[in-house]
């Protein structure tokens, strides 16, 4: 018998693990099609952003990505070189810069969703419409019972970020 072992429930059958390897799994495909037009998931997350609302301000987009500071000025960096993004003049403050999308990163957009929405299929092959309602319903309630405030300076470690 392992040290410390008790009635505690398997690994593989914990919320926490079946949860990860789910992710894991799904991310996989996800990244592997993101892959094939030149994108990463933080690059994707910022396009993602920019194709539900255009010509936003960088700082706008990282608080809807939950990108941070530093990553964020990278993804828009990577994003502009590869022609999918540019700078342009805020129309109401003319110290910042709104980040629109190209033609190019318009296009992209018919042609990486409709893949997106490929591989949700291929997660939820074999559930019923109302089990996958039902999913979701619980995949958000799981996340709203370990929702962070985001105003708070604390993480969720504890750790003062202010």
């Amino acid at each position: 018998m392992a040290r410390g072992s008790g009635s505690f429930t398997p690994r593989d059958e914990t919320i926490g693990f079946l949860l990860w390897d789910a992710r894991r799994a799904v991310a996989r495909e996800f990244d592997r099609t993101l892959a094939l037009h030149g994108l990463r998931n933080g690059l994707f997350s910022v396009l993602r952003v920019l194709w539900d609302e255009d010509s936003l301000t960088q700082s706008e987009i990282a608080r809807r990505s939950c990108l941070t500071g530093p990553t964020i000025v990278g993804v828009v960096a990577q994003l502009q070189s590869q022609g999918l993004i540019v700078r342009t003049p805020c129309p109401t403050d003319s110290r910042k810069r709104n980040i629109e999308l190209t033609d190019e990163g318009v296009r992209l957009r018919s042609v990486v969703l409709p893949l997106i929405e490929d591989n949700s299929a291929r997660a939820l092959a074999g559930f019923s419409a109302a089990e996958q309602a039902q999913l979701k319903n619980m995949l958000l309630r799981i996340r709203a019972n370990f929702m962070v405030d985001d105003d708070d300076p604390n993480d969720e470690t504890g750790q003062d970020n202010s």
